[in-house]
């Protein structure tokens, strides 16, 4: 599903309201506004307040903290996150993609109350996740697993950009067997995977095929 019924899609987040624009006619999917993005975000701005009673107190402590989108497309879920508090975000994408993701920073730049950091990434180019200056305190990825070539590439790169004891926040919904099926394989490797309860996502932002899961590296310290 996408929403396909508007060229603008708005978001409203604490007390902003995100205005996306999307192209659907585009060759490029990072144009269109995907719900995994929208559901991303709700969920963080559900759980935003770090308190005693809140099992998702560790993600949403965003002080100090750096992070850096993959497939951002037109940077919903970087934006929204922005304004939760991870401000130190870097959002990244293919080539083809960035006219649309520049766009949407420019629209919302009253809102977001200054100019994003954006940087062009392949997911196979160890030199552009190289000077992007890894480790990150988040990964953050929404609807990405969509080919199944890209899959292995996708993995590594999350597992090169997330620190030891950071956090991959994830935004999924079932595109490919093929790829779903590979990207979970390659997953269970490299880290421990959390599945958040359905019950525990934004009631107004809660679609039967999106769900949001939280990636840990095998290897992390603590």
């Amino acid at each position: 599903m996408k929403f396909t019924d508007s060229p603008v899609i708005e978001l409203p987040v604490n007390d902003a309201v995100l205005s996306l624009h999307q192209d659907n006619g585009s060759m490029h999917v990072g144009t269109s506004v995907w719900p995994c993005s929208l559901v991303l975000v709700k969920f963080m701005e559900r759980w935003a307040s770090p308190s005693d009673n809140n099992p998702y107190a560790r993600v949403v402590d965003f002080g100090g903290k750096r992070a850096v989108e993959l497939g951002t497309g037109c940077g919903v879920a970087g934006m929204g996150l922005f304004l939760l508090g991870l401000t130190d975000m870097v959002l990244t994408d293919i080539s083809p993609v960035m006219p649309a993701l520049k766009r949407n920073l420019k629209v919302n730049k009253p809102t977001l109350r200054k100019a994003l950091k954006h940087s062009v990434l392949y997911w196979n180019n160890p030199q552009q996740i190289a000077a992007l200056n890894p480790p990150f305190d988040f990964v953050v990825a929404t609807d990405v697993v969509y080919i199944r070539e890209s899959v292995p590439s996708l993995v590594s790169a999350m597992e090169t950009l997330v620190s030891d004891d950071g956090v991959v926040l994830l935004g999924y919904q079932l595109r490919s067997p093929e790829a779903h099926q590979l990207f979970w394989e390659l997953c269970d490797k490299a880290f421990h995977i959390e599945k958040v309860p359905n019950e525990h996502l934004h009631p107004d932002y809660n679609y039967e095929e999106t769900t949001v899961y939280l990636l840990r590296k095998k290897n992390e310290k603590h």
